[in-house]
Order: C-alpha cells, then sequence, then structure tokens
C-alpha cells in the first residue's frame, strides 16, 4: 500500500520541490537598483510650428530616450547645448532616437540649430527634477 501511495504522489512532490526552489531562487536573485533606472520616451515633433511639445520633464538619474520626427519642410535637429546632446541634422520626413541619461536637475534649452541659429518656435525647455 506504502508503495502505491508514493507512486501517485512522486511526481506532483517533484514539481511542488521544483516550484519552491524557483520562487526561492527568484526572491533572493533581484537584479541591483542601478539595473532598475526607469526609461522614458518622448515623442517629438518638429513642425512648421517649431517644438510639439516644446517643454518636457524627466526625473533626475532616469534614462531617457527623444523620438524626434521632423514634418516640416526644411532640415532641423535637436540640440541640447548645456547637456552636449545634438541629434543627427534630420531631413523633412526623417525621424531618429537620441538617448542619454538625465544625470543633473535643472532647466535645459533645446534647440533646432541645423541652419545655423534658433528660429522662433524652434526651441524649448527639458526640466530634470
Amino acid at each position: 500500500m506504502s508503495r502505491h501511495w508514493y507512486r501517485q504522489l512522486r511526481y506532483p512532490i517533484i514539481a511542488l520541490a521544483v516550484t519552491l526552489t524557483l520562487l526561492w531562487t527568484h526572491h533572493h536573485h533581484r537584479l541591483p537598483a542601478s539595473y532598475a533606472v526607469a526609461t522614458r520616451t518622448h515623442t517629438v515633433t518638429i513642425s512648421s510650428a517649431g517644438f510639439l511639445p516644446n517643454q518636457l520633464t524627466a526625473h533626475e538619474g532616469e534614462r531617457i530616450s527623444f523620438m524626434i520626427v521632423n514634418t516640416d519642410t526644411r532640415p532641423h535637429n535637436l540640440s541640447i547645448r548645456d547637456l552636449n546632446l545634438t541629434s543627427t541634422e534630420l531631413k523633412p520626413t526623417q525621424s531618429t532616437l537620441l538617448q542619454f541619461s538625465a544625470a543633473k536637475r535643472g532647466r535645459y534649452h533645446f534647440v533646432s540649430d541645423a541652419p545655423g541659429y534658433p528660429e522662433t518656435g524652434f526651441q524649448g525647455m527639458l526640466v530634470i527634477d
């Protein structure tokens, strides 16, 4: 009788042991906090009216991605001079991805300086709090 009982329960007991081992391993092997930094993606459209949106916010320590899309009829880029960040020059209908870490709090102006100087409307503000 005891042998028959063992045969009926051996697979459920093995499955339970494997499940408990996996749960214990998962609980005790978490990623360090530095790997858990959030990534925030903003889509910035460059149109004939300028940057849309022209004010962006982020939190200190976040990983930021700007998807920059040029819908204007002239070439543009996005440049944040205080952070030494500049996208490539985008021809009409082109897009690019600009990624960086928001390492320092502050207010940072961004412009389109592809033609050589920021034009009215082709300016914006990134606020890192």
